[in-house]
């Protein structure tokens, strides 16, 4: 219990708390003990205090101690010496045994007691007495002081307040008082409860020690504590995947030691024996969440922690949306897709073949796939193709693929690059570590590059970037736009701006992009021609026009979305009736809110 480091208390007569017969004694002893060939292991340093009675107030002297070994050969008591303290810690009593008990088995016990302790329990003879023991059921504290680790054990009880613990900052707290009849007695619970071991002591009276009724023990009675059998742990080895589509179900275990029977449960049945080697549920199992069970059955008892597994049975294929894909038609120099699974974790294969051509599937990026790639290295040949994409989840499961056709013409091909501007920016100087960018593209469904610094171009979303963790100093920001036919802006809009940290420089609080000169005045468009013309011309050229310099065009017949074009401004094979051409110029990323209109209408010669 409590741990007196080599701290011995003083008799009457001033000597050391070993008695001053035991002085006398020790030039013999010393001389004894070389002669006898003791066990390697015969002590009395691995002894604990077990109980502690102090008496009836009717036998006020049928007080007794009991010690307790937990290791074997620690019979030699007579090197050592019971010493009781009163409530406020002063030494009132030390007691050394007379000579050593003859039985040195793990958990023997020694009992100490006072001159009544026949008439209290009739029958019973201690192992030593102490006339002078005196123990006060309201408080006190009793020790069998040891010199070497691991050190002093020692039960404090009632109202003590003393140090029975020296040289430690305080002491633990005391167990309660005892009252009438009743003895102290350690607790035994970590490691084995039916075994005294050293983690039996918490170094903490009132944890380590409980009321009881005394039953006191000598060194002649045979231990009745026994090791404590060690309960089977299982174990599992083999699993269904988790998530699987299977609707069946194997499993194999073992269990530490070997050669116990098991208990298996499934889905929170009741437990039922099931073969050692495994067991097997053929299904059909339901789809949605198991959880397998098994424990281990030996000598010692069950397991009391079954080995379990959790594990969802999916057989529902995974339905995969084409989310975005190329204009129809559009020439063939890029390609891009997006897609996306309705479930979580899908990977995906893709196709793109000719028109009429059989799938070729393979791996390809969840987040989209861009072509030419390594199976199309080059620019699409003119001519209907056929992308497909298929998705197959966690478990397995491989969905219906979704496909889309267009028709790819190099007529329409647009080598005009884009014009990127960079629409907010940081402030310059910058206060903070922080830079957040906006960007923009005079040519819809355009992709783009960002670079930082010297870092290189890399792609970035087309929503804005921003960038953290930025040094003192300066700092240089480049953004280009790809448009949809694969054209680069060859002039990178940018921004070179300051990063002063711990400053005093003013700035708005928070930092607020600064922004940029309003847009000039949209550009007119014009398209040559008058409305309602007739023509037999299946395959007519159009010119257009604005009056800004440096605009681009964007052109729309019919039903078909806005893409890049050049005046003049050739069509493919149009249909016999009426149709409309729509163009608008773009300038400085401004569009002409008004395009210019032509109807007209082609008619069998």
């Amino acid at each position: 219990m409590h741990k007196r480091m080599g701290t011995r208390g003083r008799g009457a007569d001033g000597t050391l708390g070993i008695g001053r017969r035991a002085l006398l004694a020790l030039p013999f002893l010393a001389g004894l003990i070389l002669l006898l060939a003791a066990p390697a292991q015969a002590s009395f340093h691995l002894i604990k205090v077990r109980e502690v009675f102090p008496g009836t107030a009717a036998r006020p002297d049928s007080d007794y101690v009991e010690l307790q070994m937990y290791a074997a050969g620690q019979n030699l008591v007579h090197f050592g010496h019971l010493e009781v303290l009163n409530s406020t810690g002063g030494v009132i009593g030390n007691f050394t045994p007379a000579g050593n008990v003859a039985n040195a088995a793990n958990q023997s016990t020694v009992l100490i007691a006072d001159s009544e302790f026949a008439g209290q329990f009739p029958g019973l003879t201690a192992d030593f007495e102490d006339s002078a023991l005196n123990l006060s059921p309201s408080g006190g504290a009793v020790c069998w002081p040891q010199t070497e680790p691991p050190f002093d054990d020692c039960a404090s009880w009632g109202n003590f307040s003393g140090k029975a613990s020296l040289p430690s900052p305080g002491d633990s707290a005391a167990a309660a008082a005892i009252p009438d009849g009743m003895a102290l007695r350690r607790s035994i619970a970590p490691g084995c409860a039916t075994l005294l071991e050293n983690g039996d002591d918490t170094d903490n009276s009132s944890v380590d020690f409980s009321l009881a009724s005394p039953a006191p023990r000598g060194n002649a009675t045979t231990p009745v504590e026994h090791e404590c059998a060690v309960p089977p742990n299982t174990a599992i080895d083999a699993k269904p995947a988790n998530p699987s589509k299977g609707t069946a179900a194997s499993f194999t275990y073992h269990s530490v030691p070997v050669g116990a029977e098991f208990e298996c449960s499934l889905d929170a049945a009741p437990f039922a024996a099931c073969g050692s080697s495994g067991i097997e549920y053929p299904g059909p199992l339901g789809e949605g969440g198991h959880i397998f069970e098994v424990q281990a059955v030996g000598e010692s008892g069950v397991d009391s922690t079954p080995a379990s597994y959790f594990w969802t049975i999916d057989t529902t294929p995974p339905q995969v949306e084409i989310k975005t894909h190329p204009v129809d038609p559009s020439p063939g120099n890029s390609a891009a897709f997006a897609y996306s699974s309705k479930e979580t974790g899908s990977t995906f294969q893709c196709s793109l073949e000719p028109a009429g051509e059989p799938d070729d599937f393979s791996a390809c990026p969840a987040t989209g796939k861009t072509y030419p790639d390594v199976e199309h290295p080059g620019p699409l040949a003119d001519g209907e193709w056929t992308f497909k994409v298929a998705a197959t989840d966690k478990a397995g499961n491989v969905g219906p693929a979704e496909g889309f056709s267009w028709e790819v013409s190099h007529e329409l091909a647009d080598e005009t690059p884009p014009q990127t501007t960079i629409d907010s920016r940081p402030p310059d100087p910058s206060l903070s570590s922080s830079a957040a960018f906006a960007y923009s593209s005079n040519e819809a469904e355009s992709s783009f590059q960002c670079q930082l610094d010297s870092a290189g171009f890399g792609a970035c979303p087309a929503s804005g970037i921003a960038y953290s963790g930025l040094g003192n100093g300066s700092h240089s920001f480049q953004v280009r736009a790809i448009d949809p036919s694969g054209n680069v802006d060859p002039s990178p809009a940018g921004y070179s701006f300051e990063v002063v940290l711990g400053s005093t420089v003013p700035v708005l609080s928070p930092p607020t992009p600064v922004p940029l000169p309003p847009p000039a005045r949209p550009p007119n468009t014009a398209i040559s021609g008058k409305g309602g013309t007739k023509t037999h011309d299946r395959t007519p050229t159009f010119r257009f026009g604005s009056g800004s310099a440096g605009a681009t065009f964007q052109c729309k017949l019919d039903h078909g979305p806005f893409k890049a074009c050049r005046s003049p401004l050739a069509t493919k094979t149009l249909t016999y009736g009426g149709h409309l051409l729509q163009v608008r110029a773009i300038l400085n990323g401004t569009t002409d809110p008004t395009p210019a209109k032509l109807a007209f209408k082609v008619v069998k010669p």
